[in-house]
């Protein structure tokens, strides 16, 4: 249960750079007290919680867990971790907002969307690029039938780590097992592609790794890339259209910060909306109408707002986002190395 103030008393496991991003989210809501944080580096712990003013801080997670005053946990750790860490917040009862990709695969994905549903505790999966970009707003206008009945999509989404030339950024976001790599790094689009028109019906997909040996941290001299930096698919829909998804680590970007670039169109039987990002959004209508403007609105809601509210009134429904939805978006991943390994079309069980 909450405190007796009504807040939400949450633990940040992983405190590197994304976790500033989540703290500036955090801060800005009234019902929320971040009360503790865990990183294994105790320096770089006690920077983060003398910059955010957090009292408890841990090296050790499952320390960190058997707080009696801590109501939920906020995983922003390599992908890899991802399971174990949930899977032991579950177990002591917490509930779990952890950030996207949710898990390596969607068979993790399950098992931890199991034990969060038989414990009965709160899960979401930090999809926040559907308020973050314009594309929460691109659905509004979907909603009111302002492009129709879909035919196509575009989805493009690239981001600068192939030139980042920080060593310690190169060595996860390259590796396997820690879930590196643009298709899953950038499981975002297939997130989107869900929320736009629904579930995806089969893919077919190619990679390329485009710089295929990298200096590290740890290894100068570099090593061996074993994931893909570039990737491509085609997807359709099970309710007709279809998709064209790109993903790139090498993709220099158009944002001010220069690391992400995500543009999308869609086009349908009444009009098209694009979007180039963040920042506008543009649409027509008709067969021939000229292109304007939209006016994109209120900022779509993030799931730290959501995973706080259900928290509160003990409602899972209020989760837009939930382990579900993180292990769908992975049966997406899935599918597309798949049909890279086989050179074929890949069907999705929707069932």
């Amino acid at each position: 249960m909450p405190s007796a103030s009504g807040k939400v008393r949450i633990g940040i496991i992983g405190v590197g750079g994304f976790a500033n991003t989540h703290m500036e989210q955090f801060s800005k809501l009234d019902n929320v007290e971040v009360v503790a944080a865990m990183r294994r580096n105790p320096e770089a712990l006690a920077e983060f919680q003398k910059n955010w003013n957090i009292p408890h801080g841990f090296t050790d997670v499952d320390e960190m867990l058997k707080m009696d005053d801590l109501d939920a946990v906020d995983i922003i750790t390599p992908t890899g971790s991802h399971k174990e860490l949930a899977l032991a917040a579950i177990a002591a009862g917490k509930h779990v907002l952890c950030d996207k990709p949710l898990a390596l695969t969607a068979a993790d994905c399950k098992e931890m969307l199991d034990a969060a549903e038989a414990a009965g505790v709160i899960h979401s999966t930090n999809f926040n690029q559907r308020g973050n970009t314009m594309v929460g707003r691109i659905k509004r206008y979907i909603n009111d039938d302002f492009v129709g009945r879909i035919y196509h999509a575009n989805i493009w989404w690239g981001m600068s780590h192939q030139y980042d030339a920080r060593p310690e950024t190169l060595s996860w976001r390259f590796r396997s097992e820690n879930g590196g790599g643009s298709v899953y790094e950038l499981i975002h689009a297939f997130d989107m592609l869900r929320f736009i028109n629904g579930e995806v019906k089969r893919v077919v997909a190619s990679f390329d790794t485009t710089n295929p040996h990298r200096p590290t941290a740890d290894n100068p001299e570099g090593i061996d890339v074993d994931v893909p930096d570039v990737s491509g698919l085609l997807c359709e829909w099970e309710n007709g259209g279809m998709a064209v998804v790109h993903t790139s680590f090498a993709s220099r970007g158009t944002d001010p910060d220069g690391k992400t670039s995500p543009r999308v169109e869609i086009s349908g039987e009444k009009g098209r909306i694009t979007t180039d990002g963040r920042y506008a959004m543009q649409g027509v209508t008709g067969p021939n109408g000229p292109v304007g403007q939209l006016d994109p609105g209120e900022q779509y809601p993030q799931p730290y707002q959501l995973f706080a509210d259900a928290i509160i009134a003990g409602d899972q429904s209020i989760i837009e986002t939930s382990f579900y939805d993180g292990m769908k978006a992975a049966e997406i991943v899935d599918a597309a190395y798949q049909s890279v390994e086989e050179s074929r079309w890949i069907d999705l069980d929707n069932s």
